[in-house]
């Protein structure tokens, strides 16, 4: 079986989640423009943008750069997903002992 490229993986999600390249474009706030040139293999998303394109499509960044064949999150990986970006969009408010008690959970 041939190995896919980012460009494949991104069309595959697309296709699997009965999304548009408008609908991924407006869920990860790039132009059409840039999805279409990773869709057709002239760019690479890097950073942030290969995050944000993986987290709309619902699977990881290793899935899409072709080190896992694994392409769907499981439901507990949605929800501490999830548990991440709310503690990071309130991380200024919490206090130090909340901090705390967020590191302990997630390292142990």
């Amino acid at each position: 079986m041939e190995k896919l490229d980012t460009s494949q993986r991104i069309a595959m999600l697309l296709k699997e989640n009965n999304m548009s390249q408008k609908d991924l474009a407006l869920q990860t706030n790039l132009t059409e423009g840039a999805i279409s040139h990773y869709l057709k293999g002239d760019r690479i998303p890097r950073g942030a943008i290969l995050l944000n394109i993986a987290h709309a499509l619902g699977t990881t960044t290793d899935f899409l750069l072709g080190k896992t064949e694994k392409s769907k999150l499981l439901e507990s990986e949605k929800e501490i997903e999830q548990a991440f970006k709310l503690i990071a969009r309130n991380a200024k408010s919490l206090t130090a002992e909340e901090r705390q008690r967020f590191a302990k959970i997630i390292f142990s």
